[in-house]
């Protein structure tokens, strides 16, 4: 047989660029039953971190002094630095501070009653202070005249 002879291609054989679906009479890739061969994988659940673990991770870089160390610490919890970054603001604002017991809630619901209390008197206050000093330039226009 001669080797520059020409073969025939079949329906389906050649797909061009394209990837194969299966769907070719040719096709070695044939999928039983319709299933998809690829598969995809659902949406991983948002992690999320306790108090405690924040505040060990939070000292456990702050006492860190090698040079990298903070960034090895963020690369064996799969941490950001951003992460750091919000748990430093929540360690600010108090909010990874120890839980309130009863009487601490009591309390400071008793002094956030308190300061409303007194800010209201003190807008109020401002307001009085404000309507005097329209009066006496009221009243010192007139003496000029």
């Amino acid at each position: 047989m001669d080797k520059t002879k020409k073969r025939l291609i079949e329906f389906g054989e050649l797909e061009g660029v394209r990837r194969t679906t299966g769907d070719s009479p040719n096709s070695t890739l044939q999928n039983p039953g319709g299933v998809s061969e690829t598969e995809v994988s659902t949406k991983k659940n948002r992690r999320r971190f306790s108090r405690d673990y924040k505040l060990s991770i939070l000292k456990e870089i702050a006492n860190s002094t090698k040079p990298g160390a903070i960034g090895a610490i963020l690369r064996r919890e799969g941490l950001y630095y951003s992460n750091i970054t919000k748990w430093r603001e929540q360690l600010e604002l108090g909010k990874l501070g120890k839980k309130l017991n009863e009487k601490d809630r009591k309390k400071i619901m008793e002094l956030s009653k308190e300061n409303r209390k007194l800010q209201r008197e003190l807008n109020r206050s401002k307001l009085i202070i404000d309507a005097q000093k329209k009066i006496l330039q009221i009243l010192e226009m007139e003496d000029q005249e």
